[in-house]
């Protein structure tokens, strides 16, 4: 309704509106709740702008919806649940969800995947942070965070969609985690603990122990990637883990481009070289070229990859491991020498370091161009070493080389080509292997390679003149010498050849090859094969008559042994057999290869003598052996019965490399031998089986477990070996047994059998197995019996103690239970779980504690991860004896304590895991017996070693464990607890030990700061348990709260602990809501609840329940809970406040008063608040709560003293929140030490002597990180004068150590006096001089000391005397609006910084105050500024008023002026403003007869200097000066001036006259202003009649007048008597002027006609308590009138006028206007004091008495601040005065002048005056610096002005007598009187 009249507002949802009546109306009849639509999410933003019921929705936010009406919903969103309203339906897009408490508390719960829930969460949590990225420039971060949400959104459509198969679904969450724990961990976020699928595990459901194993888990993975900065890793596709000790690693590389000038075709050989062995790693991938570097087949181009596999750590780290690359060049040139068959030539060689990729390893390709190095043909065998050694080699030229990409990868190759298909799907991608077998060796390698390689070889020349083009054709041949097709590879990449022809160097008899091909022969045509070396001459004579011709010699190699083994590894001389002759005698029938020492040689005819060869071999086959022992036990039954037991002899010795060839061939041969031959062989046999399990121990070898294990399952067979085995095994365990030397069995083959015991096991119950299928079951329980003999024969063996030096009953015990773990599945299906856990247990109680203690927790780690730990029947049997253990060891802190500890934490989890089982109460029970209390003292201990020792190791899993027992203890188990605690200390013990625990643990940083969920997990646990514990405290420990005695049940000390945790809980950081952002704090609330509240009720309700008890607590409780009511939570300040009212009940009752309780407040809210707790609610909070107690309690001293006790913690709250609001750094030092300051005085007032010592060395320490000396010394003084000249002891204070009380007020003196001297402010420090020298001389008679003081006292005065000090200025500031109470609108006198003008205190204001406004006026601030949340700030400079009392001591003396001037501006508390004003219509012939002055008088509580820098104003006077009372005060000046000039000739006559001179000359001849001619005016009837109130005021005008002409005429005295001839024309001028002045205002009579009372005149200085003078107190004063500016007055206004500090209250302003005299004037003629605007350069012209024209030889320049001002030299202002400040002569006539306005400081350019002096002139002038802003004399603009020097050497020519001074002016019937101030003209005032 607007007007009267109703509008109706159209909008989209009017429809809607008016059939959905709002919550609450009378037609809210459309409003049902939801039954489907129950949870949605916010798809368009709704941003109505109306309040309630309107909910604004933002785009992504979720709402729960409770009910619906049409179009509309009603419900709230999650993050706000407070705030409810309705929306537009149309906005939602709905999920389902199932709903939990249906009704008005009903919950909703996603049916999303809870995956898809998480990454929603976690990208709203990271979008806040990622904008504090970008913002802070931390572009790394942001950028990695921006593609970490990208991707997150990305799985996150590919989750829901639900399009993938669940094992690549699993993939993908897995990858989903990782990237969001990386995301974490980069904005360092909390862990978020995962199950192995990637989900987030939930912390309700999850143990805490469960909990702390996996964070760790990700904080070790955390912390490995990042020490291998695998940042990489979670960016992009695919999370790639970083490199592992035992991890494959293979390199990629793919062939780009030859750069060569190359004109022929030519090969590539890559392969991997050490350089520290000089051989060839890996397999040669070879690469085909063409004439044009172009694969050969065009097919391969850009499609050339090889892989090198099966890289171990040692080639990882081995920093000589090179790729290296083999240029080949083929065509039929040689040597520039064509031939007639094509050669292979080398051409160059090219090398890189692997090492660099894989340290760090690179996940990408990386591009790599080779520089190719040639050499002399000769040295090409060793090229690549030259090149790595840099030793030689012809450097490449610029732009040639090869150009490859290469790239580690890492994982098994199955793997890495399942993760890279496109890379494996081409078939031109070939595997590399290893020349050899790799380390690690799996059992899917089957391999049969034989590798030839060709070194060397050495040739005669024969008949030829020079040496051979040796050439190796290279060839395989069967028995029969037909060569086998295609079965030599070059190299990998390229087709197998059936002659391959080796380098060929020109004319060289010894070449070296260093060529290895692999031979691609199966091992049946191995056996018949053999290869063939044909030596061949190349010839580079080309002839048609030349056919092919035939090799000149030949050899021959046989790669199997007659026994069917092959050759050995290794280099073979070959026989070289000349091929003519032996084509003669045998034409290839079998002749010997290998030039051995075992088999007999060739003829020698046959050979060519002077010929050798050399070929190194080497075979990686999984199907042949060189060994010959293997071969015998292969074929072991074509060897004859007595062969048996040497074949077994010799297995023994085979090596683990052939062995684990063919690992199940050898166990099918050695278990068919103890089936046949058991009686004879069935020891040797078993003897031999150990030595083969025992060498899978090795870790080479450790990969062919997983084999043995499958043989045992599939292709074990020996169904009779059973029983052999199990006595064999009986019989090891039996020798152990025998400790004293009668063992017949050998002690390896014992120790091998341990080792091998698990094996042994599974062969016997595999054997047992297939015989039962034989059998159907025959002699089971036989079995049984054997097998139950065989564990209790081995727990027996465990019991068995050894002497010290015997060894092998300890390590087989230790290998037993180091394997037997592993065999428990195989006995679970004969013995059953109970039989196999009373085994255990026999075990385990058979064992001493301290025994084996590695092996021993190995044996119960495995144990309690076994089957039987999941069963009840054999778990209850087990836990007793696994307990007994890990108490032992905990409590004996040794070195297996901490993995007993991760025992019990899995023991935990299992019981946390298992369903309610009738034995899980009994086992709980037992552990919380046997393990409680071990597990407490052991915190207790750690704690204490983590104290000293930074933090203990194994601190977080022992809270890990002691936490979730507790959490597995329910009420019944409390209960079983305190019965088994059957005494009351030991209950009152536990209780105590139990409470001090968890104190300690909310103290402690157990956890790393991102295990945020374990924290708050454990705190649910503690809150569960003190509520147990607490209720067990309340029955036992608290007897009768009613009786006013003691009782033997009550326990103070329990209590207090109690109270002590749950403040301690209430209080830590983890629980502290506040800080945390929105998505945390409602992941907290929703999963945990404020625990704070719930544990802060237990501390209340168990408060309550102490009744009586309360008044012990009191004042040792009241700190605590006064932390938890500063905790920023209305409900817990709402139920804490009031616990202090029931302590002050308590105090008055008892103790009769509060000052007990009131220290202790005092103490802790000081250290509290300045430790950042509490805020101004708080403040409010306690007011209300505790004032509304007292005022309604019905004792009257409690209503008293409690409102007084309260009021002073409001006002102490007030000041801290004060001091801790002000902003830290240099700028603001000044306001931290006003705060520190009020504090100071409030702990003074309070009597709090230690809180208030401790602020004044704060306050010290301010002041001298400032600078500020003076304030410092002021400072340290409050605490001397504390101290006493005794020997009381006092503790150590700041820099001062523990001494006596007279030690430390003498050190404290000390450092006062140089801080004075420092502060040049060396009155002060006499003053301290004196009272340790009365000290050491009347007391200690140190006269050393003595002596000393006396030097410095010495040194002061003379000081005061020599030095220059700096006179301070002093400012007024006003602060209004929005600042601190301390601040608010009220007004400080504050004292500059040395040199310090109005200008720069404004700026350091403004560094101080950045946001506050500088108000351009001295306006008394409305409501609108005093209210106003804006800061405004006014500032002016005012003038100091010396005390009566110090200058007055000064009067009749002549003291010099450096005394006396000390006191103008120090050691004061008053302050003067002066600002004039035209009252009227302005005169403009005699401006004074309108001129009024302002006078503003500030005082403040201390004097200045203090100890700070400025005060606040507690008083202000003003009064109004009627243009008398300024004629009389300007008349007065100048007698003060001419006093204080006659004075300082006085004292010594040798001073200058100049300043004399020139004053007086200024004064008699006024011929500016007009003199004292101005103010005869003021006796006229006209102006009497016109100002009826100034006539009381004339008597004292005239009086000064006539004052005036005896200090005239006392000075032209003194002046005749000093002053230089060459003045004397002057001084005779002077005296005319004199006779003139005295002859007109000589006497009374003489000034005016009109009567006058005398009776009514008033003295010269008003008495303050006159009418006229208004005094306000408390900075609130009134004034008479609101000054305004008149049009003329135009000078920039910086020096403000002071107000009053307004209350909040409209009738104090009411009466602030009431007393305002005058508003602010239209025009100049108004009658109300002038606003000052801004600064504008004004000319003279319009000053009284100045001539129209001055010639420029008769002005001079004064400069006012930085600008000149011309005048005429006969003005005084111009006159050049050297005035000094020295202190004024006796005047007994009257009191001492009025203070005057020196806030002025004016600089002369001759420098004639002193700054004092040059005040006052400006003064008189009413003149003020362009800082302060009052009035500016205005300055003629003339060019040609000459400066105050031109004066001065007048003056100085004068008195030399180089020029006669000017001639007198003329005569005048009235000489007038230059006065100081004369009336500013109407353009002067500004």
């Amino acid at each position: 309704k607007k007007r009267g009249k109703w509008r109706t507002f159209i909008c989209a949802e009017t429809s809607i509106i008016k059939h959905c009546a709002m919550p609450g109306s009378e037609e809210n009849i459309g409003w049902r709740p939801t039954k489907q639509a129950k949870y949605g999410v916010v798809i368009y933003p709704y941003m109505y702008q109306k309040p309630y019921p309107y909910l604004k929705l933002h785009f992504g936010d979720v709402v729960q919806i409770l009910e619906e009406n049409g179009g509309w919903y009603r419900g709230f969103s999650l993050h706000e649940k407070q705030n409810k309203g309705i929306f537009p339906a149309s906005h939602i897009r709905l999920k389902e969800c199932s709903v939990e408490n249906p009704g008005a508390e009903e919950s909703v719960i996603p049916k999303e995947d809870s995956m898809v829930q998480e990454i929603a969460e976690v990208l709203r949590e990271w979008s806040v942070m990622w904008k504090k990225l970008y913002a802070e420039g931390k572009r790394r971060q942001f950028q990695d965070i921006t593609q970490l949400m990208r991707e997150l959104l990305d799985k996150r459509r590919q989750i829901m969609s639900k399009s993938l198969p669940r094992d690549e679904l699993k993939e993908l969450k897995q990858a989903v985690g990782a990237k969001i724990d990386y995301g974490n961990r980069t904005l360092s976020m909390d862990i978020v603990p995962r199950d192995d699928c990637g989900t987030a595990i939930n912390p309700k459901i999850a143990g805490i122990m469960q909990l702390y194993k996996l964070i760790k888990s990700c904080s070790i993975t955390a912390a490995n990637d990042r020490a291998a900065g695998n940042r990489q890793s979670y960016l992009g596709g695919v999370v790639i883990p970083g490199p592992s000790k035992r991890e494959e690693h293979h390199l990629i590389i793919k062939f780009e481009a030859l750069v060569l000038p190359i004109n022929e075709p030519c090969e590539l050989f890559f392969f991997l070289y050490d350089a520290r062995v000089t051989r060839m790693l890996s397999e040669r991938y070879m690469i085909a070229l063409s004439q044009y570097c172009l694969p050969r087949n065009q097919d391969k181009i850009n499609q050339c990859y090889a892989v090198f596999t099966d890289l171990d750590s040692a080639d990882l780290n081995n920093k000589e491991l090179y790729l290296v690359c083999q240029i080949v060049r083929v065509g039929h040139d040689l040597d520039g020498k064509k031939t007639a068959t094509a050669v292979r030539k080398p051409h160059g060689v090219a090398v890189y370091p692997v090492n660099t990729l894989f340290n760090p390893p690179i996940d990408e390709e990386k591009d790599i161009q080779l520089e190719v190095y040639t050499c002399n043909p000769v040295d090409y065998c060793r090229l690549q070493d030259m090149i790595i050694k840099k030793q030689g080699g012809n450097p490449p030229d610029k732009g040639t080389g090869v150009f490859i990409s290469l790239r580690p990868l890492i994982g098994s190759l199955g793997k890495v080509k399942e993760e890279n298909p496109l890379l494996f799907r081409t078939k031109y991608t070939v595997e590399c292997h290893k020349l050899g077998f790799p380390d690690i060796i799996r059992p899917s390698d089957v391999r049969h390679d034989v590798y030839l390689t060709l070194v060397r070889g050495q040739y005669s020349r024969g008949t030829k003149r020079a040496d051979k083009n040796v050439c190796v054709d290279v060839e395989v041949v069967d028995e029969d010498g037909k060569p086998i097709e295609n079965c030599i590879v070059a190299g990998i990449g390229e087709d197998p050849v059936t002659v391959y022809s080796s380098l060929v160097i020109y004319h060289f008899a010894n070449p070296c090859f260093n060529e290895t091909v692999k031979l691609s022969i199966t091992p049946e045509l191995m056996k018949k094969a053999k290869v063939k070396f044909s030596f061949y001459h190349r010839t580079t004579i080309t002839s048609s008559k030349i056919t092919k011709s035939d090799p000149f010699a030949f050899s021959q190699l046989k790669l199997m042994k007659e026994d069917d083994t092959t050759i050995e590894d290794g280099e073979h001389e070959l026989y070289v057999y000349n091929y003519k002759e032996y084509k003669k005698v045998h034409n290839l029938s079998p002749i010997p290869t290998v030039l051995d020492n075992f088999t007999p040689g060739p003829p020698q005819e046959l050979l060519s003598p002077k010929d050798n060869f050399f070929v190194r071999t080497q075979i990686s086959s999984t199907k042949l052996t060189q060994n010959a022992a293997l071969h015998a036990l292969l074929h072991w039954r074509q060897a004859k019965d007595t062969a048996i037991p040497k074949i077994l002899t010799d297995i023994i010795k085979v090596p683990g490399d052939e062995i684990v060839k063919f690992l199940a061939d050898t166990f099918n041969a050695l278990f068919a031998i103890m089936e046949e031959h058991v009686a004879s062989c069935g020891d040797s046999v078993f003897e031999a089986l150990v030595v083969m399990i025992s060498l899978l121990a090795v870790e080479k070898y450790e990969n062919f477990r997983p084999v043995l294990d499958a043989y045992c399952d599939r292709l074990f067979e020996a169904a009779s070996v059973h029983q052999h085995l199990v006595t064999k095994m009986k019989d090891v365990f039996e020798q152990v047994m025998l400790v004293d030397g009668t063992r017949k069995m050998k002690q390896d083959t014992i120790q091998k059998t341990s080792k091998a015991a698990e094996f042994l096991f599974k062969f016997i119950m595999k054997s047992r197995t297939l015989h039962e299928q034989a059998t159907r079951g025959k002699a089971n329980e036989q079995f049984k019996l054997s097998v139950i003999d065989l564990l209790h024969t081995a727990g027996a063996m465990l019991k068995v103690e050894c002497p010290e030096n015997e060894l092998i009953t300890p390590r087989v015990q230790a290998q037993t239970l180091q394997s037997f773990p592993q065999t428990i599945p195989l006995f679970l299906p004969v013995m059953g779980f109970k039989a196999m856990g009373e085994v255990v247990a026999e075990f385990l109680f058979n064992m001493k504690e301290a025994k084996l203690r590695i092996y021993k927790s190995v044996f119960v780690t495995s144990v309690i991860g076994s089957e039987l730990f999941k069963h009840s029947d054999s778990r209850v049997i087990i836990l007793p004896a696994v307990l007994k253990h890990l108490r032992y060891h905990i409590i004996q802190r040794d070195d297996q304590q901490e993995k007993s500890l991760e025992s019990l934490g899995s023991i935990l989890v299992h019981l946390h895991d298992v369903p309610q089982e009738a034995t899980v109460d009994y086992e709980v029970n037992l552990v919380v017996k046997e393990m409680l209390q071990a597990l407490l003292d052991y915190f207790n201990s750690v704690v204490r070693v983590s104290k000293t020792d930074k933090m203990a190791t194994t601190l977080g899993l022992c809270v890990s464990v002691l936490m979730a027992l507790f959490e597995l203890m329910l009420p019944k188990h409390y209960k079983e607890l305190r019965q088994s605690l059957n005494t009351a200390r030991k209950l009152e013990e536990f209780i105590e030990c139990t409470f001090s625990v968890f104190t300690e643990l909310l103290t402690l940083s157990v956890y790393a700061p991102d295990w945020s969920i374990l924290r708050l997990q454990q705190n649910l646990v503690t809150l569960r348990t003190t509520t147990q514990i607490s209720q067990i405290l309340v029955e036992d420990f608290l007897g009768s709260s009613n009786s006013e005695s003691d009782t033997v049940f009550f326990n103070p000390d329990l209590w207090e602990c109690f109270f002590h945790l749950a403040v301690t809980f209430t209080c830590q950081d983890p629980l502290q809501l506040e800080p945390m952002n929105e998505v945390r704090r409602n992941k907290v609330l929703n999963c945990y609840g404020d625990m704070r509240i719930a544990m802060n009720a237990l501390m209340v309700a168990k408060w309550k329940s102490l009744g009586l008890y309360q008044a012990r607590y009191v004042p040792s409780l009241i700190g605590p809970f006064l932390k938890v009511s500063l905790v920023p939570h209305a409900s817990i300040r709402k139920t804490t406040i009031p616990l202090f009212f029931d302590m002050m009940e308590n105090e008055m009752k008892y103790r009769h008063s509060l000052h007990q309780m009131e220290t202790e407040m005092i103490d802790k809210l000081d250290v509290f608040i300045s430790g950042g707790m509490g805020d101004a609610n708080y403040r409010y909070s306690l007011h209300h709560m505790l004032a509304d107690r007292c005022k309604n309690h019905p004792n009257p001293e409690v209503k008293r003293d409690g409102l007084v006790f309260i009021e002073t913690l409001v006002e102490l709250l007030r000041r801290l929140l004060d001091y801790r609001a002000v902003h830290q750094g240099d700028e603001y030092r000044d306001v931290h030490m006003h705060v520190m300051f009020n504090l100071l005085n409030f702990y003074k007032d309070m009597g709090r002597e230690e809180i208030y010592i401790r602020y004044i060395y704060r306050l010290a320490d301010l002041h001298k990180a400032n600078g500020n000396f003076v304030e410092a010394s002021f400072t340290l003084l409050l605490h001397a004068e504390l101290l006493q000249w005794t020997d009381l002891m006092q503790k150590q204070e700041g820099q001062y150590q523990r001494q006596t009380s007279s030690e430390r007020k003498e050190a404290l003196y000390s450092d006062i006096i140089d801080y004075f001297d420092k502060g040049k402010l060396w009155e002060c420090g006499i003053e301290q001089c004196r009272e340790v020298a009365k000290q050491h001389e009347t007391v200690t008679y140190d006269f050393a000391k003595l002596s000393a003081i006396h030097q410095t006292t010495s040194r002061f005065y003379s000081n005061i005397l020599k030095e220059i000090r700096a006179e301070p200025e002093y400012f007024r500031v006003g602060f209004y609006g929005n600042y601190p109470s301390f601040l608010k609108n009220k007004v400080f006198i504050f004292r500059g910084q040395e040199y310090e003008k109005l200008a720069d205190f404004n700026a350091r204001l403004s560094s101080q105050f950045p946001s506050a406004k500088l108000m351009k006026t001295l306006e008394t601030p409305g409501l609108d500024i005093l209210e106003s949340n804006e800061q405004y700030i006014q500032p002016c400079s005012v003038d100091p008023i010396p005390e009566k009392d110090t200058m007055s001591k000064f009067d009749g003396k002549s003291v010099a002026e450096q005394i006396t001037r000390f006191y103008h501006t120090n050691l004061v508390r008053r302050f003067l403003l002066k600002r004039p004003f035209h009252k009227g219509k302005k005169d403009k012939e005699n401006e004074y007869k309108t001129l009024h002055v302002e006078c503003t008088e500030y005082t403040i509580e201390h004097k200045f200097p203090g100890i700070l820098r400025w005060f606040e104003v507690k008083d202000t006077n003003i009064r109004v000066l009627n243009p008398v009372e300024n004629g009389t005060d300007l008349v007065t000046d100048n007698i003060t001036q001419l006093r204080v000039l006659i004075n300082r000739i006085k004292v010594d006559s040798q001073q200058s006259t100049s300043p004399l001179t020139m004053k007086l000359n200024g004064t008699l001849d006024a011929a500016v202003n007009g003199g004292v001619s101005k103010f005869e005016q003021f006796f006229s009837e006209e102006f009497l009649s016109e100002h009826p109130d100034c006539r009381q005021h004339l008597p004292s005008l005239k009086q000064c007048m006539e004052e005036l002409g005896k200090f005239l005429e006392e000075g032209v005295q003194l002046h005749s008597q000093v002053c230089p001839e060459t003045m004397r024309a002057l001084h005779n001028r002077m005296e005319d002027l004199l006779e003139d002045y005295l002859s007109n205002y000589g006497n009374q009579n003489s000034i005016g006609s009109q009567d006058y009372d005398p009776s009514a005149a008033s003295p010269v200085v008003q008495d303050p308590a006159s009418p006229e003078k208004r005094h306000l107190s408390s900075s609130r004063r009134k004034t008479t009138g609101q000054m305004s500016a008149t049009p003329e007055r135009t000078a920039t206004l910086t020096t403000h006028r002071p107000s009053s500090v307004l209350e909040d209250s409209q009738s104090e302003e009411q009466r602030l206007r009431a007393s305002t005299a005058f508003s602010p004037p239209q025009s100049h003629d108004s009658q109300e004091p002038p606003k000052l605007p801004a600064k504008k350069k004004l000319t003279t012209s319009g000053m009284p008495g100045t001539p129209p024209s001055i010639p420029p030889h008769r002005q001079a320049t004064v400069v006012l601040e930085d600008e000149p001002l011309t005048l005429p030299p006969s003005s005084p202002a111009t006159a050049l005065r050297q005035s000094s400040s020295s202190s004024a002569l006796d005047s007994e006539s009257r009191p001492p002048p009025p203070p005057r306005s020196t806030s002025v400081r004016h600089r002369m350019s001759g420098n004639f005056g002193s700054k004092e002096s040059i005040d006052k002139d400006s003064a008189a002038l009413g003149t003020t610096s362009q800082e302060g802003g009052t009035p500016v004399m205005p300055r003629k603009e003339t060019s040609d002005s000459p400066s105050v020097n031109s004066v001065k050497d007048l003056i100085s020519k004068m008195s030399s007598g180089s020029e006669t001074p000017p001639p007198p002016a003329s005569r005048r019937s009235r000489p007038t009187l230059q006065l100081k101030d004369g009336p500013p003209t109407d353009s002067s005032l500004s």
